[in-house]
């Protein structure tokens, strides 16, 4: 059986991936992306450094230094398929976590318009959702 891997040419994944050229020769030089060498002078990157680069992405957009992305990515190849998943689903948790985050603090200056029942009801509301939370996140660790 034989398995295609697709391969793409620095120019072809900046494109796909969205970045600069040299974005990807900033990190394929701080050893955050692989690529593979044929005969000829080019170099050739997977679907894994297309996933890397939107790793990086979303690392970037919770500001997140590069050594700690760098130090994420390490971990994240170093896994076993099934334990790439559950890493996968934690980063989709952690992001949208972050965009809870961001979403209570704009409500923060909202709720003074409120009276006081709609703010006891919506402070009960958030109470039982992040109570909820925080006790599967006791299961966790």
């Amino acid at each position: 059986m034989t398995v295609w891997v697709k391969l793409y040419r620095i120019g072809q994944l900046a494109e796909l991936a969205n970045v600069s050229r040299r974005t990807i020769d900033y990190y394929t030089k701080l050893g955050m992306l692989n690529y593979e060498k044929t005969g000829s002078r080019y170099r050739y990157y997977t679907e894994d450094a297309l996933e890397r680069l939107s790793m990086i992405e979303r690392y970037k957009e919770q500001n997140m230094p590069l050594t700690e992305i760098n130090e994420r990515l390490r971990i994240w190849s170093d896994t076993s398929a099934d334990s790439g998943e559950v890493l996968a689903k934690i980063e989709k948790i952690s992001s949208n976590l972050q965009e809870l985050e961001r979403d209570i603090l704009e409500l923060k200056p909202l709720l003074g318009q409120l009276d006081e029942q709609q703010l006891k009801f919506a402070v009960r509301q958030l109470s039982v959702r992040g109570g909820s939370l925080l006790s599967i996140m006791s299961i966790l660790t």
